[in-house]
């Protein structure tokens, strides 16, 4: 499952979507994040008194969180870095743009971000 510049407090796996430990998914839990996006930093700072996992990434989870960069189109994604349940994606050096008060909240319609989501499922096969 990759999700995007999700806009959940970074604990929401821990303490809110507690029923992924039990969903039929076989694969990891990926979620990207940007220092630039600003629905899910300044924003969610001010709403809600802290980060969301689209600004700081995945924090706690029922299973240990990997932390990666996002990679380039050129540059596969190993097993090895994917092969985790829950899998933090650092996308700040690719998800820069945004226009108006969410800043790079919506800079996901990329490549990279297509080779994001492709990987895993290359692997699965």
């Amino acid at each position: 499952m990759l999700l995007l510049q999700t806009a959940a407090p970074r604990d929401a796996f821990a303490d809110t979507f507690t029923a992924l430990g039990e969903a039929p998914l076989r694969g990891p839990v990926v979620a990207t994040y940007s220092r630039h996006d600003r629905a899910t930093g300044f924003w969610h700072l001010r709403a809600e008194r802290r980060a969301g996992v689209g600004y700081a990434g995945i924090g706690t989870a029922p299973a240990a969180v990997s932390a990666i960069r996002m990679r380039l189109v050129d540059e596969p994604y190993p097993l090895t870095v994917l092969d985790h349940r829950f899998v933090s994606v650092d996308a700040s050096a690719v998800f820069v743009r945004g226009r108006g008060p969410a800043g790079a909240h919506s800079d996901h319609l990329r490549a990279e971000t297509a080779h994001l989501l492709l990987s895993p499922a290359e692997h699965g096969r």
